[in-house]
């Protein structure tokens, strides 16, 4: 390809960009599951973050008698690649919580540390992920559509086993324990509760 020229997946991917920007594609499907409690997310530098349990109200998932509640882990949100955090939908915490969700199930995966009843395939990981986010969609608290949820799912479907057969990464130390918003003295980008 002559150089200066933009390939055509470059420029297939913009074009997808501008699509999902608009209105389209329906609502998703109704939620499975249940979704409450607080993300409490510190900044640690640019693009890397810890999620904070909140030891008042973790945020919890549960569906069909399994209840998910995320420990202390980094966290860089959605794996969205930068060229679509402008698109309203994909910026890497337009889904906060569900990427939340999603980061703990493949952590404890890599890491050996989910057992029975606990373990989930990169599959099932996948589907809380879809799950909570049309969760987050039907509560009103963030954006979405069928298109939008279906094409992050398709990406983790198709784009997903690498990161689920990394390596472990060990917690963060500097979270000594669970805290609350208010006691805490840090910076705080986001806290959510999720009703």
């Amino acid at each position: 390809m002559p150089a200066g020229q933009p390939s055509r997946i470059a420029l297939g991917l913009a074009a997808l960009a501008l699509l999902v920007g608009c209105d389209i594609g329906g609502q998703p499907q109704a939620p499975l599951g249940e979704l409450h409690g607080v993300l409490l997310i510190k900044w640690v530098r640019e693009d890397r973050f810890v999620f904070v349990p909140d030891e008042s109200d973790p945020l919890t998932y549960e569906r069909a008698g399994r209840r998910i509640v995320p420990g202390a882990m980094f966290t860089d949100g959605g794996s969205i690649p930068r060229l679509f955090w402008s698109v309203k939908g994909f910026s890497p915490w337009s889904y906060g919580p569900a990427y939340a969700l999603h980061d703990w199930l493949f952590r404890q995966h890599r890491c050996g540390l989910d057992a029975p009843p606990m373990t989930y395939t990169l599959a099932e990981a996948n589907d809380v992920l879809e799950d909570a986010i049309r969760i987050l969609v039907a509560d009103g608290l963030a954006y979405g559509n069928a298109q939008v949820t279906g094409l992050i799912k398709g990406a983790v479907d198709q784009h997903g086993q690498a990161a689920w057969d990394g390596p472990c990464e060990p917690g963060p130390t500097v979270v000594a324990g669970a805290m609350t918003a208010e006691r805490s003295g840090d910076i705080i980008v986001g806290r959510i509760e999720i009703r």
